[in-house]
């Protein structure tokens, strides 16, 4: 089963995105910062990252440039509601496979999650 690790600090996005992800068919856990995603890595690869840009402790941006240097080959999609264009370009300049606004349409988070494990028959970018 697919394995996903979703990174947000909002206690109610982290688990409308999980409980979405499991309805999908993923096997997602769900943590809270960016120092728990690189603990998380630490311990077990992701076939996927689906992560938050402003969160405290260590943000989205600085938690995924650590990450890829552990693990590079994992796809990260990055997402906020409230970083401006210049982090999204940020993120993409350190390894974000894409970068979302939210609110984001689940139909379309499961759109860029499936291209980026490359279910839609596509190349995975990266």
């Amino acid at each position: 089963m697919t394995q996903i690790l979703v990174v947000d600090d909002e206690p109610e996005m982290l688990e409308i995105l999980c409980e979405s992800l499991k309805v999908a068919g993923y096997a997602p856990v769900g943590v809270e910062d960016g120092v728990e995603a690189v603990l998380a890595v630490l311990k077990q690869p992701w076939d996927l990252i689906l992560m938050d840009i402003r969160m405290p402790r260590l943000d989205g941006i600085n938690a995924m440039r650590i990450i890829h240097e552990i693990y590079p080959a994992v796809p990260v999609i990055t997402f906020t509601g409230q970083a401006g264009r210049g982090e999204m370009t940020q993120a993409a300049k350190f390894g974000a496979y894409t970068s979302l606004l939210k609110p984001v349409s689940l139909t379309r988070l499961m759109e860029e999650i499936r291209t980026a494990l490359g279910e839609n028959g596509e190349i995975k970018k990266g």
